[in-house]
């Protein structure tokens, strides 16, 4: 439903944990930094590799109001051409979809095993067991099958930009 934190800009996270209204807001300023801060894992000389998908709800969804998702957009856009991150966009036309359960990282590494990271309003978790990973690895594989390709995506966050944001 929302754009995740590593893609978010600081006006749209600033926006979106303000608007949710479960943190006290003296809190707020320094999630957004932490946030901002975590980017650094796309600078080089880090090879991390980083695929995202994101639904369309999340493009659709005003968090900040227009000149915020305006930003957001773009800022997307500017991400996608990047060599080491990929970005797909699952319509909203396919309706139910093989992550619609909720958000969660798959991260794997060269030297230590996969987990999975699930973060939730009150607690977060990290899988570990070879069955947990299989699942999750097949959730991937399913949306990579059904998300629009990454030119597609490309255009398609183009298009939302202007029909919504302009």
């Amino acid at each position: 439903m929302v754009v995740p934190g590593l893609l978010q800009t600081p006006s749209y996270a600033q926006a979106l944990l303000t608007g949710t209204g479960t943190l006290p807001v003296e809190e707020i300023e320094g999630r957004v930094l932490a946030r901002m801060e975590r980017k650094s894992l796309f600078e080089p000389p880090k090879r991390a590799r980083f695929s995202f998908f994101l639904h369309e709800f999340a493009l659709r969804l005003p968090v900040g109001g227009k000149e915020v998702m305006s930003e957001q957009l773009h800022h997307l856009l500017e991400m996608a051409v990047r060599f080491n991150v990929t970005i797909r966009v699952i319509p909203a036309a396919i309706g139910a979809h093989a992550a619609i359960a909720g958000q969660f990282n798959l991260i794997e590494f060269p030297e230590f095993n996969p987990v999975v990271y699930l973060d939730s309003q009150t607690a977060s978790l990290f899988l570990e067991e070879p069955g947990e990973i299989a699942a999750y690895r097949h959730v991937v594989e399913l949306l990579a099958a059904t998300a629009l390709d990454e030119g597609e995506s490309k255009d398609a966050i183009a298009a939302l930009a202007v029909e919504l944001y302009s």
